[in-house]
């Protein structure tokens, strides 16, 4: 099944990096070098999935993300970055970010922009028993 994604970063060769890694050909890719662009075009364009370069320009990714999440809360939103930072990553959390995902892992965000692409379903967290003492 097709899905329509956003990509924004300010760096195209960041773009397109994202692009080829967590689009397939059939998908319909817009891509911003800025989020006011990108939250513009949401609600002509409707994506599936908005994925965002966390270095982005004043006034920055996380006003952006949460904007999106509060006027599309259905929307996955999936902060980028080039470290893989537990700041970054709880600021994206705490924005609203469905997923972070750093450059080394990025082979992540093809499965973080369209989760059914999974051919398996991840087994089931094991319950931990503890025992009372």
């Amino acid at each position: 099944m097709a899905k329509k994604l956003i990509i924004v970063d300010d760096r195209a060769v960041s773009r397109q990096l994202v692009r080829q890694v967590a689009a397939r050909p059939q998908d319909t890719v817009l891509e911003f070098a800025s989020a006011e662009e990108a939250v513009k075009a949401l609600g002509t364009f409707k994506p599936d999935c908005v994925m965002m370069g966390v270095s982005l320009p004043p006034p920055g990714v996380f006003p952006a993300i949460k904007r999106m999440r509060k006027t599309y809360p259905e929307m996955r939103v999936v902060a980028v970055s080039s470290f893989p930072d537990t700041e970054l990553r709880q600021a994206a959390s705490a924005a609203g970010a469905t997923g972070y995902v750093s450059m080394e892992n990025l082979s992540e965000l093809y499965l973080l922009a369209a989760p059914e692409r999974l051919a398996f379903q991840p087994a089931p967290r094991a319950k931990i028993r503890r025992e009372r003492k």
